[in-house]
């Protein structure tokens, strides 16, 4: 049994090989009226007997896959049960059926340098994502992540663990002396934490007898940071900071007061 396939276009028959064809998807072109088609569509098998080859006008020699038009009776033409072998098949001179381009496999080593890349994008979104918790887990690494921060104009934040700090002590008192409308307010923050951690804002609330709030107030470490701490960006682990509020209450009459730490 042979394997042919003949143009939709011009009906023109040939016999073709199913690994070349496999190789190109089917996709062949008419050697007679240049028209591309799928060879697959219009497959069949024949006898080898009813195949009638032109004769030849000089001597060939034997190929593999022949591309030349053949003539089949049309009794021949019958669809017959398509039974052949898909294994690889050594390869032919090329034809007038195929294409003479055959696609290129991107070498390797293209491909392993792609996915270096991919990997590396990837790991600097994870660390920049990630930053402040690798400096939690690593606190060496925090130079280089603020270096790597200040060429992509970004920062390297502090943890804000809010329930690792405590006021440790606080006081409310007035100057009735020298100053009689300012109130001050001293306390002491502590960082249990093992690690560096943002300064927290002080929410200050003044109450009156019962207990009511008569007067709240929000402040920033910039507000109550000591004259010589105001550079400190962070509370340092395990350990204490000591903070003033300095805020006219002249008038209010304020018997009580709330001290609480947030992060805003």
């Amino acid at each position: 049994m042979a394997l042919v396939t003949f143009c939709p276009s011009c009906n023109t028959i040939f016999r073709v090989n199913s690994s070349q064809l496999q190789a190109h998807g089917g996709d062949v072109r008419c050697g007679h009226c240049q028209r591309v088609f799928n060879g697959f569509a219009t497959l069949i098998t024949v006898n080898e007997s009813a195949i009638e080859y032109p004769p030849p006008s000089r001597p060939r020699k034997i190929q593999i896959f022949d591309s030349s038009a053949i003539t089949i009776p049309p009794d021949a033409l019958a669809a017959q049960p398509l039974d052949f072998d898909w294994s690889p098949q050594p390869a032919g001179t090329p034809d007038r059926l195929f294409d003479d381009t055959v696609p290129r496999e991107p070498s390797p080593w293209l491909w392993g340098l792609v996915n270096i890349v991919l990997l590396l994008l990837l790991i600097g979104q994870l660390t920049y994502h990630y930053r402040t918790e690798l400096t939690v887990a690593l606190p060496k690494i925090r130079p280089s992540l603020e270096h790597y921060c200040n060429w992509l104009g970004c920062s390297v934040p502090y943890p804000q663990e809010i329930k690792l700090l405590g006021i440790e002590s606080s006081d409310l008192q007035k100057n009735a002396v020298r100053q009689p409308e300012i109130t001050t307010m001293q306390a002491t923050i502590h960082n249990h934490a093992p690690f560096p951690q943002a300064l927290p804002a002080v929410h200050l609330l003044l109450l009156d007898a019962k207990e009511n709030t008569i007067a709240s107030k929000i402040f920033t470490a910039q507000d109550y940071l000591l004259d010589e701490k105001k550079n400190e960006p962070f509370l340092k682990p395990r350990n204490d900071l000591e903070i003033r509020l300095d805020f006219d209450s002249s008038q209010l009459n304020a018997v009580g007061y709330r001290l609480l730490l947030l992060y805003p």
